[in-house]
């Protein structure tokens, strides 16, 4: 049975990422920070779906903690064969306005924990000669936003940092990802008013925004693959949509 872990599957996409693979018959891994309401929530989705998954508290702005998830994960299901950094943070300021600590906090929960998701898994992921690491990026990493400056760097840095995962560890049959899955009414954006959401959709080619189903069956897909690496996926028809 192959075996993901998912970072901040509790909510949101991360659930739904959790779900999804469970449903199909893979053994999930995933964590929560703080909120234990959501957390228990999620155990009781995933526990309808399998009764083999594993869910815990991490930080994973701290390697260690996540060193320590990613042990338990391979411990519980002897493998790891798929790893998704997804856990998401933003302060919304203005640079004069942001203060050094919250931009600290914003590349802390992406970019400093993409650091330390793919240095634990790579080590599971070598000794098995197989692996996929998957990082959650944004359209917001080519475009800019107003206000989120921590963020889009966050998510730029991301980017050029799968692609020198994939360079480096190709040769070793590890594949590295990004998936920028769209604009979604997550906890990030759940202070967006109506008229603020139909504007982001009346950016789209197509006229609305990606289904959470397409993203799940994009990440299904893309887990499963063998020879896809190096590559960012934009999952919505915004422009400028490529990088």
């Amino acid at each position: 049975m192959p075996s993901l872990l998912v970072t901040g599957g509790t909510r949101g996409i991360g659930l739904a990422i959790c779900k999804a693979f469970a449903a199909k018959g893979w053994s999930v891994a995933t964590c929560y920070h703080r909120d234990e309401a959501a957390a228990e929530d999620a155990r009781k989705a995933l526990s309808a779906l399998s009764a083999d998954f594993l869910l815990t508290q991490c930080d994973v702005a701290q390697p260690a903690q996540t060193e320590t998830l990613v042990q338990a994960a391979v411990e519980k299901f002897g493998r790891l064969d798929c790893a998704i950094h997804n856990a998401g943070a933003t302060w919304n300021a203005r640079l004069l306005n942001i203060e050094e600590a919250q931009w600290d906090d914003t590349l802390g929960v992406h970019l400093k924990a993409s650091f330390g998701l793919a240095k634990a898994a790579l080590r599971p992921m070598l000794r098995q000669k197989s692996g996929h690491l998957v990082f959650i990026s944004s359209v917001a990493a080519s475009t800019g936003n107003i206000g989120q400056g921590s963020y889009t760097a966050a998510k730029a840095g991301i980017v050029g940092f799968a692609r020198s995962l994939a360079r480096e560890y190709g040769v070793k049959n590890v594949r590295a990802n990004v998936v920028c899955p769209g604009f979604h009414k997550t906890r990030l954006a759940e202070g967006l008013t109506p008229e603020a959401e139909q504007a982001i959709r009346k950016r789209h080619f197509l006229g609305r925004t990606t289904d959470l189903n397409e993203v799940t069956d994009f990440l299904l897909w893309l887990a499963g693959t063998q020879t896809v690496s190096g590559q960012l996926f934009n999952l919505d028809s915004r422009l400028p949509g490529w990088l």
